[in-house]
């Protein structure tokens, strides 16, 4: 893989690891309330790599069905928050920024889930601002459940 694009990361312990040969498709800083329980975090940042181009590259991570769309990985030996899919994306793995060996190369295009934003967390770019999910893919990744909750 050309260095310039290959992008790696993996979990706190380095049990889980992966690798992708070319850029995300797209960024995106998640609001909702599944997000903030998987991460622990107030939002959780996602890059979208195509399926074709990523590998996990030591032993794959475990994963939790968080919804009937969608599903997130962590690891099983120290519970790092690594990713989730969709099952309407399924040409797209989408992993979490946070878990990129050099997350200052990810791109944001945007955030969603906005209605769910906790009141003193606010971030100052000017990226779009999605009350829901971005009109940029067709996301399922909540399923009735109450985003905001």
């Amino acid at each position: 893989m050309p260095e310039a694009i290959r992008y790696e990361g993996g979990c706190l312990c380095g049990a889980v690891r992966y690798a992708a040969s070319a850029a995300p498709l797209r960024g995106v800083i998640c609001h909702c309330a599944m997000c903030r329980r998987h991460s622990g975090a107030p939002a959780l940042a996602f890059v979208h790599f195509p399926a074709d181009a990523f590998t996990w590259t030591t032993a794959p991570p475990r994963w939790y069905r968080s919804s009937a769309f969608a599903g997130r990985a962590f690891c099983a030996a120290c519970g790092s928050t690594l990713g989730m899919r969709e099952d309407v994306l399924a040409d797209r793995v989408q992993v979490c920024v946070g878990s990129l060996d050099e997350p200052a190369r990810a791109r944001i295009d945007d955030h969603v889930w906005t209605s769910a934003r906790l009141p003193w967390f606010d971030t100052t770019d000017a990226l779009p601002r999605f009350a829901g999910s971005s009109t940029a893919v067709p996301s399922k990744a909540i399923d009735g459940t109450d985003p905001t909750a």
